[in-house]
């Protein structure tokens, strides 16, 4: 190669390593938008964990920076909690609405997001997806007072209309029974969280190789062995990344929900271990105890997110580190 061409090539690659320089360089302040998220989690997430010391201590509110003048109590109020009468109980019925959830939610979202994925029409497919993003819009103080609505026992309530109009059977109170809490819980969530759930898998949906199809049909695949075969495979490492998350929050019960969706009369048959943070910590204002079953709750997190990626990795290949 002569000497003029490697000048001639050199002078190419110079404008263009320039223009990508100047690229980054215009696009840096895109990472100011990151900015707020940092803040609220360093001001809501991190922050706090300083405040873990409380737990271990006779918590006085007027006792100085942190309750550092407040009494060592050690173990105590750790103690104190698993051999509260209610342990085992809220304990369980919180491994069941969280497993309940799991096991209808998880699998609704990467259904949905499968049947939007076989639909032709572009632009129905849009307006189905938008359609099913809108109620994790809802606040579940707004559902929790449409369910009312629809179930209470008053003259108003829709369903027990219908049930005694229609049907000839008696009213029920539905928001009064614990044996419908559960089931409330399931279908509220499906309606509110099955459509949002479908974002990840949409996105890596989308991500799969067009090329992978058409071989497909060219072999002579139908639509379900591209389904079996190439989309849900593809999906793999996503499910596996979202379910490893989902078991490490089982103690983590989606408090609006439930907090909502309850009230006096179902509070003792429906109580789950963050209502039980709630009402200890800023009800009765016993921060120490309230402190303390958080920590138990973070630190039984902690180990079920590790156990399930180690399960992940072994299984699939995949996990988050």
């Amino acid at each position: 190669m002569t000497v003029t061409a490697q000048r001639g090539k050199k002078q190419q690659k110079e404008p263009r390593e320039r223009a990508s320089v100047l690229q980054k360089r215009g696009m840096g302040w895109l990472y100011l938008f990151i900015i707020p998220a940092l803040a609220l989690t360093l001001f809501f997430g991190y922050i706090p964990m300083f405040m873990n010391v409380i737990a271990f201590m006779d918590y006085k509110i007027g006792a100085g920076f942190l309750g550092l003048q407040s009494e060592f109590v050690g173990l105590y109020w750790f103690q104190y909690f698993l051999k509260e009468k209610w342990f085992y109980e809220i304990i369980l019925r919180t491994l069941l609405y969280s497993v309940s959830g799991l096991v209808f939610g998880f699998p609704a979202s990467l259904i949905l997001a499968l049947l939007f994925n076989e639909l032709r029409s572009n632009r129905f497919k849009k307006i189905v997806q938008t359609l099913s993003y809108i109620p994790n819009f809802v606040s579940w103080a707004t559902i929790s007072g449409l369910v009312y609505i629809f179930l209470t026992v008053e003259p108003e309530g829709l369903v027990n209309t219908i049930r005694e109009s229609v049907f000839g059977l008696s009213r029920i109170s539905f928001m009064q029974d614990p044996k419908y809490f559960l089931p409330l819980l399931i279908i509220t969530g499906l309606w509110k969280g099955a459509g949002w759930g479908t974002i990840l898998y949409m996105a890596a949906l989308s991500n799969i190789d067009v090329s992978m199809y058409e071989a497909a049909e060219v072999d002579g695949a139908k639509r379900f062995d591209k389904v079996r075969y190439i989309t849900f495979p593809n999906l793999v490492p996503t499910f596996c990344i979202c379910l490893i998350f989902a078991i490490g929050g089982l103690l983590s019960t989606n408090f609006d929900q439930i907090f909502n969706l309850q009230n006096t009369v179902l509070r003792p048959s429906v109580m789950t271990l963050n209502l039980y943070t709630y009402f200890n910590g800023v009800v009765n204002r016993q921060y120490s105890l309230s402190s303390a079953v958080g920590l138990f709750n973070g630190v039984v997190s902690f180990i079920l997110i590790f156990s399930a990626n180690a399960i992940t990795r072994k299984l699939s290949d995949t996990g988050i580190f």
